[in-house]
C-alpha cells in the first residue's frame, strides 16, 4: 500500500511524489489506512498551522499514513468535505485545536486521536443542506482552480509577447 502524507497545499498526497522519497519505516503494518472521504489530521506544525493540518482524502484507493496521524471516518463524504474546507482556514484550524493541543519540548504536539474529537463544530443536520453546501464548496474550489489555470496561461502569453517585442 502506498505511503501518503498531508500537505497544506496538496492535501493527502503520495510521499514519494511530493517529498521525493518515502519516510516510512520498513515495517508499515501499524500504519493507519485512509479510505476515500476520511479526514486525516497530522500533528506536524507548519507555517500558519502551528497545531497541525486537517484534510479530507480525495484519493480513490486505500493508502497508508504514519501511525502518528489521526484518521477519522466522517458520517458521510459530504460532512467530511465541509470539514475539509472548514479546516483550510488557519483561523478555524487553530481555534479548534488550540484548547486541545499540548505543546511539548521542541514544539512537539501532544494530542491523542480521541482527544482530537473533544471539541465541537456546528454543522447542519439536514442531509440535503449538507449535500448542497458540500457541492457549493466543491464548485467554488473548481472555479478557483480554473481561474488559476487561466491566470497561468495569461502570464505565459505575456512572457511570450514581451519576448517577441525585443527580438
Amino acid at each position: 500500500m502506498p505511503i501518503f502524507s498531508v500537505s497544506v497545499s496538496k492535501g493527502v498526497i503520495n510521499q514519494i511524489e511530493y517529498l521525493g522519497r518515502s519516510f516510512a519505516s520498513k515495517n508499515t503494518t501499524n500504519y493507519n489506512v485512509v479510505h476515500f472521504g476520511d479526514v486525516v489530521y497530522t500533528k506536524s506544525p507548519t507555517g500558519e498551522f502551528p497545531y497541525g493540518i486537517i484534510k479530507q482524502s480525495f484519493i480513490s484507493e486505500n493508502v497508508a499514513v504514519s501511525p502518528l496521524y489521526g484518521v477519522y471516518e466522517p458520517k458521510n463524504v459530504c460532512i467530511g468535505n465541509i470539514l475539509h474546507y472548514y479546516f483550510n482556514s488557519p483561523i478555524n484550524a487553530n481555534n479548534y485545536l488550540h484548547s486541545l493541543v499540548q505543546k511539548g519540548a521542541k514544539n512537539t504536539i501532544n494530542i491523542t486521536n480521541q482527544r482530537f474529537l473533544d471539541n465541537t463544530i456546528f454543522l447542519p443536520t439536514d442531509e440535503k443542506e449538507v449535500e448542497n453546501i458540500a457541492s457549493l464548496l466543491n464548485n467554488i474550489d473548481q472555479k478557483i482552480q480554473t481561474e488559476e489555470a487561466i491566470l497561468t496561461q495569461f502570464e505565459n502569453q505575456k512572457k511570450y509577447l514581451l519576448n517577441q517585442m525585443f527580438v
